[in-house]
Formats: structure tokens, C-alpha cells, sequence
């Protein structure tokens, strides 16, 4: 009987969404107030252009801040949430949440929904087929607003370093698999293994002096060691860590280029006859941050 294969992807994104708090900033946690505040004031503007009463669905929702601003901005729209992962936290009683869902395989009717919003998500995707798929469910008259991975911004630049990090902590002969195997031999810590971990710990400090997971990870594993159920703790440390790194790959694969935006650009004017674009930045500075995507209704003409 052969083994069913498992979705790595699915499983990371599920696995976040299974233990994230429920105040979660989603795609960007801890990202400064002020580039929380820079989208939000983008979503608020976009909210107050819709229609009333008007069926927003948002792609990739993830923790839902999408639907939770629209939420606070525009109480009178019906809210429902997509995401590819399994599992998703519970929102308000009236906003929808679909969990297990494709962004290439939407469950609603033709011509169905007057907003599709995605914030770090819809990227995703294959984006021929996503795009396809959005303008399959939109309204004549509907409108999307995409707030995608810039290639080149903080945000990738940061998870970039970080994931760099986390592979030399996963790796076989790293710290974090050097403490666990320590453990499961059931050895005590002797001079010989404390010198060993402290090298590899002062190794990994020296090469990411910056990143704070190291002595996060290290004075973790160092209780973890001790405790009565310490190795059951350490592997699950490992899973969170190898789902973090998946996470993070994933970003850096989906995250868009200048060739690519014009791409997504080129595909979603062969149903709106004017789509914005532009790069967001960091406020106050020149640094990217993300890209902003957004289609003008289908009843205007092109400029």
C-alpha cells in the first residue's frame, strides 16, 4: 500500500493558522505601526468606494485582518473568507470562513461576488488561473483589490535572512538536532557535550548576529533538555521550525518581480479595461514594501 503524500504547503499554512494568536497580523507579524498603519489606511480608502451591501470575498484570508477591517469600515457588506489551509481562526458570527479552499478552484457561481480582496496571498497561486478565477466569479461591475510580495522588499528581505537562519539550526548536524539526539540517548550532559553545543550556539551567533532566533532557540532547548517530557517538546520545537522555514520558502518563491507584476498585470486587463498598479513603500522612505493591484469597474472606459 503506498504511502499518501502529504502537502507540505497546505500543511505549513495550516499548521500556522492552528497556533496563531487570535490578534495575529497575519503575513507580517510583528511589522512596525507604521507599515500596519500604511495597509490599513489603504483598505479603509478601498472599502469606502464599494457598494452597499455589497458580497466581498477575500482570497487567502488567513487570521481574517482583511475581513476585520472591512468589518469596522463597512458593517453593511457580506464578508467571506477563503484560505488553502485546513484550519482558520473563527471571526464574527456573519463573516464566512471556508478553510481547505483553492484559489484556483473558488466555490461560488459565476458572476457571484462584487469584491475579491487578497493581501499576501493571491501570489500564491498559479496566477493564470487565479486571475482567471476571480474574474470567473466577479460581477460585471466587480472590482479586486491585490496587495502583493514585492521581490525586493523589506518583508522578503527580512524572512530571507531569517530562513537562512533557520536551515542551520535544522540542519543534521546543527544545534537544535545535536541537543535532540543528546536527549534521546538519554545522556547526561557531560563537559565533552557542553562545550560541543556551546560551539555550535557561538558558530550560529557569529553568523547571524542579528537574528534573535538564535538565543531564542538556544534558551529554549536548554529548559527543553531538562524537562520531564523535554524530547516530546524538542521534536514538536523542530516541527514549528520546519513549518516556519516551508513558510518562508514558500514567500520567496511567490514573491513578484518587475517582469512578473507586468504579467499579472497583462492577464487581469483582459477583463478590466483599467487596472492600477503601483509600488507601496515603506512610508518615508524609497524601501518597497509590497505591490498594490486594483481594477477600476468594468463600466469605465479605458483611459
Amino acid at each position: 500500500m503506498k504511502k499518501k503524500k502529504t502537502n507540505t504547503k497546505q500543511d505549513a499554512w495550516t499548521h500556522y493558522w492552528t497556533f496563531a494568536a487570535t490578534g495575529s497580523s497575519g503575513c507580517v507579524p510583528g511589522a512596525p505601526a507604521v507599515v500596519a498603519d500604511s495597509l490599513q489606511e489603504i483598505w479603509v480608502d478601498f472599502f469606502t468606494t464599494l457598494p452597499q451591501d455589497g458580497k466581498l470575498v477575500d482570497v487567502g484570508t488567513g487570521g481574517g485582518a482583511v475581513l476585520k477591517e472591512a468589518r469596522m469600515t463597512r458593517p453593511d457588506l457580506q464578508l467571506t473568507g477563503v484560505d488553502y489551509a485546513k484550519v482558520l481562526p473563527e471571526l464574527a458570527e456573519d463573516i464566512i470562513m471556508l478553510p481547505g479552499t483553492s484559489l484556483e478552484r473558488l466555490p461560488f457561481p459565476d458572476k457571484s461576488v462584487d469584491v475579491v480582496t487578497s493581501q499576501f496571498a493571491v501570489e500564491y497561486a498559479p496566477l493564470r488561473q487565479a486571475v482567471n478565477e476571480v474574474q470567473r466569479v466577479l460581477r460585471k461591475d466587480g472590482v479586486f483589490l491585490f496587495i502583493c510580495h514585492h521581490a525586493d522588499s523589506i518583508i522578503v528581505e527580512e524572512n530571507v535572512k531569517r530562513l537562512g537562519v533557520i536551515q542551520d539550526i535544522l540542519a543534521g548536524s546543527g544545534l537544535l538536532q545535536t541537543v535532540i539526539s543528546v536527549v534521546k540517548q538519554k545522556k547526561t550532559l557531560d563537559p565533552k557535550k557542553q562545550t560541543l553545543l556551546f560551539r555550535l550556539l557561538q558558530k550560529l551567533q557569529m553568523k547571524h548576529p542579528d537574528q534573535p532566533i538564535v538565543n531564542e532557540v538556544a534558551e529554549i532547548t536548554a529548559q527543553m533538555m531538562t524537562a520531564p517530557d523535554g524530547l516530546k517538546k524538542l521534536l514538536a520545537l523542530r516541527r514549528d521550525i520546519e513549518m516556519e522555514g516551508k513558510r518562508i520558502f514558500a514567500l520567496k518563491k511567490s514573491a513578484l518581480n518587475s517582469h512578473q507584476i507586468e504579467e499579472l498585470i497583462a492577464q487581469c486587463a483582459l477583463h478590466h479595461s483599467v487596472v492600477q498598479w503601483r509600488t507601496i513603500y515603506v512610508p518615508g522612505t524609497k524601501i518597497p514594501l509590497a505591490w498594490y493591484i486594483k481594477s477600476e469597474c468594468n463600466r469605465k472606459k479605458s483611459l
